[in-house]
């Protein structure tokens, strides 16, 4: 009992810098949920094109983003220990890291045409969705630095900027969505396309505002950045990307699985992949609390190690995981209860509806799992431990849950019929049990031995 104090103290801590994190995070999500939403009141097909162009850019885009969150141990761990001038070297590096790749994207555009082919998609669809594809791709480089810069500020404890201007940028979104999809004001109208091209719009409006408030904020004059730039360092971008690399592994191992469903159940009609979009959208929403407050433990983690504690680096991180498991407990009979309510949102399609709604119910079977397995990677990522955990994620996704979703999704097993879409999803509970036992696990060898 006598832990109990430290425990809420620590509890607190958390919350107040997972918090902004969550909330912009949620905007973020909300920007896929409002393009959705658009996208399917202008029709199945537009809608159809939102969820392809997404299943795309999302795991490139949370690839890239992770692999520069190797800016957040590095940074959390230097402020710990009171080195300023290393926190702005190595924000000087990140943002480097984080505009040059985000050129790679470019270089991917023409193998996605071909994939489509590959999975049988209606040559119309496949024209929608590149081009909304095109308006991501221009609008990358100012995301992804807008990310390292954020990654920076909550590591020196600033995680406020990034929660007001992620929905400042979601309003700037919202409105080019409405004025792109319909062609107001003498706009093109471009559909489903036109939420790509807005999000573009909404990302460089970010980006400026951030740079501003890091440019004037008195508080941010102990770590300033904008000056004292220099050319990359090619040994210190390897030490980013000896970290970075597994977190950008481990999060397409995930991510990749499962937006690349909709690819896979395209063969059986825009129906499925919308209400795959939806349930998949729903499922992100309610994940944006664990992940946040993993990106906090992961803050928290490093600063305890910087300051040569690596006791309290080990009792913050199982903080994380309690409280996180606190929180999916309270979470799963909200979306057990409100279900139908919540696809109803998203569509006035009864049969998307239908099948969305049998789809949200997994969401909620895995939330214990799930919530496990994104807090450990999170504690595991302040320790700079990133290896590992790429490897249980690749192997619980690619090797046993994917796999068996296919199985079952295209041929069933024994007796059971082919089970299309709701085979694919039993795959991915499947495989976030095995990585939310593995993690936690590793996390418990690697925080004693740091002892």
């Amino acid at each position: 009992m006598h832990r109990l104090p430290r425990f809420l103290s620590e509890s607190r801590a958390l919350a107040a810098l997972s918090l902004p994190i969550i909330l912009s995070q949620l905007a973020y999500s909300l920007l896929g949920l409002i393009d959705t939403v658009m996208a399917g009141h202008a029709g199945a097909e537009e809608q159809a094109a939102v969820a392809l162009g997404v299943a795309f850019w999302i795991p490139v885009f949370i690839t890239l983003m992770s692999v520069v969150q190797a800016i957040s141990p590095s940074v959390a761990q230097h402020f710990g220990a009171g080195d300023h001038a290393a926190v702005v070297q190595d924000t000087h590096e990140g943002i480097w890291l984080a505009g040059l790749s985000s050129l790679l994207p470019v270089a991917l555009m023409p193998g996605v045409t071909p994939i489509l082919i590959w999975a049988e998609i209606d040559p119309v669809l496949i024209d929608k969705t590149m081009l909304f594809l095109w308006g991501i791709v221009v609008g990358l480089p100012a995301a992804m630095i807008f990310r390292a810069l954020s990654f920076y500020s909550a590591s020196i404890n600033r995680p406020k900027p990034m929660m007001f201007l992620a929905f400042a940028g979601l309003g700037v979104n919202t409105l080019f969505n409405w004025l792109l999809i319909w062609g107001h004001w003498g706009l093109p109208a471009l559909g489903g396309a036109g939420c790509g091209w807005a999000t573009a719009i909404g990302m460089w409006v970010a980006l400026f505002a951030l740079v501003g408030w890091t440019v004037w904020s008195p508080e941010y004059r102990s770590c300033y950045l904008w000056r004292g730039w220099h050319l990359p360092h090619w040994g210190m971008q390897k030490r980013l990307l000896q970290i970075g690399l597994p977190m950008g592994g481990a999060a397409l191992a995930e991510v990749a699985a499962f937006t690349s469903i909709a690819v896979f159940v395209g063969r059986f009609g825009a129906a499925q992949i919308a209400a795959h979009q939806i349930a998949l959208n729903v499922a992100s929403l309610v994940f944006m609390l664990p992940m946040g407050l993993a990106a906090a433990l992961t803050i928290r983690v490093g600063q305890n190690l910087g300051a040569g504690d690596p006791g309290a680096a080990r009792f913050v991180a199982w903080t994380g995981v309690a409280l996180g498991l606190i929180i999916a407990c309270v979470l799963v009979p909200l979306i057990l209860l409100g279900r139908e309510l919540i696809v109803t949102v998203y569509t006035p399609d009864a049969a998307v509806r239908e099948i969305a709604a049998g789809l949200v119910l997994f969401s909620a079977v895995w939330q214990l799992a799930d919530t496990t397995q994104v807090i450990a990677i999170g504690a595991l990522r302040g320790y700079k431990v990133t290896f590992g955990p790429m490897v249980i994620m690749f192997v619980a996704f690619w090797i046993v849950g994917l796999p068996l979703g296919m199985q079952l999704g295209y041929n069933g097993i024994g007796r059971i019929p082919p089970m299309e879409v709701y085979g694919f999803w039993t795959g991915l509970v499947t495989a976030l049990i095995l990585a939310g036992i593995a993690l936690s696990m590793w996390l418990r060898v690697v925080a004693k031995a740091r002892l």
